[in-house]
């Protein structure tokens, strides 16, 4: 069988690796020209503690990643307490993680902010702001600073974004109606989405997509408070057909000892601890079970196809829009699942190769995986107009 994965492992559907590695290169030597030789103070404001909070912390550090790289940048996140392996990401990018303390409030969590561009510039300072909770008056707050140039990274939800940029990269953004400060550059739908460098050299690399076997995903994240993922072990058990399955869980998921019970010594069960390799996982797999959050575009992004499920409200609508292009097969609500039906579609996308191929190559073609050097583009090209004289900030 010929999954999408394979197929773009064997060079048919995608472009070389030296693009990326080009894409950075370029806006390095963009920033270098049109920026002074001492770099910006860049801060994200985003936190780890839902499953959309890990998508909007991996879309932020996707980023980061091509700011920092650019050294045009001094990268800084502010969150609160981070995962171990969240905090490992940051530091390997050599960005500084200031932890807001617990129980802090909105308020005190604005001081903070200002309190930091008192310490690193009298100049400019750009703030990125991915978080649920901001409001308004927050946003209206940070650009009060004339040295704030501020990036809202959001998904349509219903405030006032006083800020430079607005950014949401979901499906569809450019059917919402928005309410921004005049001036406000708006940066919508999936040519905006920012993948992290582990998953975008993957989508180039054959060694992660050479597996024998159909390979079956499922990471339903950190808000699988029911143990909803217990039903695919479940499903799997059952089975006579033969095929892996890979589970992702975090580390302090609470059903994690009973999830281990019930694989026991199963061959082609395998359970994953918040792996550190979760974007091969993603990059090996022929269907995955998820999640409708951050992680489908990932998973676009690498052609693999889905089947998705909505954990909560919020996510309906990225499901939906996944379905409606035939990307993604949506079960629905969480609480529909079950062993049977998982099982049921297993064994439907095993035998629809094709099909899977061109939901595969389909999804690529909606995320391209550059939405990061659209971004910084952008935002250099206003940092070039405010060196020049063109624009004024606070005018």
């Amino acid at each position: 069988m010929i999954t999408p994965a394979r197929r773009n492992a064997q060079g048919m559907q995608d472009l070389p690796r030296e693009i990326f590695q080009n894409d950075v290169k370029n806006h390095s030597n963009r920033l270098v020209k049109l920026m002074s030789v001492q770099s910006i103070p860049m801060i994200f404001r985003c936190d780890a503690l839902t499953d959309e909070g890990w998508g909007r912390f991996r879309r932020c550090y996707a980023l980061a990643e091509v700011a920092q790289q650019s050294g045009r940048f001094r990268v800084h996140f502010l969150s609160r307490a981070l995962p171990k392996s969240l905090k490992k990401k940051v530091s390997e990018i050599h960005a500084n993680l200031q932890v807001l303390p617990e129980g802090s409030t909105y308020q005190q969590d604005l001081a903070h902010l200002h309190s930091m561009f008192d310490m690193m510039s009298r100049k400019r300072v750009i703030v990125v702001v991915d978080h649920e909770d901001y409001e308004s008056e927050g946003f209206k707050s940070l650009r009060s600073d004339q040295r704030v140039i501020l990036i809202a990274i959001d998904d349509g939800e219903k405030k006032h974004y006083d800020a430079d940029f607005l950014i949401n990269p979901n499906l569809d953004a450019e059917m919402i109606a928005y309410s921004t400060a005049p001036d406000c550059q708006k940066l919508l739908g999936p040519k905006y989405v920012m993948v992290r460098d582990e998953v975008h050299t993957l989508r180039q690399d054959p060694t992660e997509r050479m597996a024998e076997s159909f390979q079956f995903l499922v990471a339903l994240g950190i808000s699988d408070h029911w143990g909803h993922a217990l039903k695919a072990i479940e499903a799997v058990r059952r089975s006579t057909h033969r095929f892996e399955t890979h589970l992702v869980v975090p580390t302090d998921w609470q059903h994690l000892e009973a999830a281990k019970r019930l694989i026991g010594n199963h061959p082609r069960i395998h359970l994953y601890e918040d792996p550190s390799f979760m974007p091969q996982l993603l990059a090996r797999s022929d269907l995955a079970l998820v999640a409708s959050g951050h992680l489908t575009y990932e998973l676009a992004y690498l052609g693999v196809p889905m089947l998705s499920v909505s954990m909560n409200s919020t996510q309906v609508g990225t499901a939906e829009a996944w379905s409606t292009r035939g990307i993604s097969d949506y079960i629905g609500d969480v609480e529909k699942l079950t062993p049977e039906l998982v099982m049921e579609k297993i064994l439907y996308w095993m035998e629809r190769d094709q099909e899977l191929e061109e939901r595969g190559i389909t999804s690529q073609r909606v995320v391209d995986g550059r939405g990061k050097f659209r971004a910084l583009e952008k935002l250099t090209k206003l940092l070039q107009n405010i060196q020049e004289g063109k624009i004024k900030l606070g005018a």
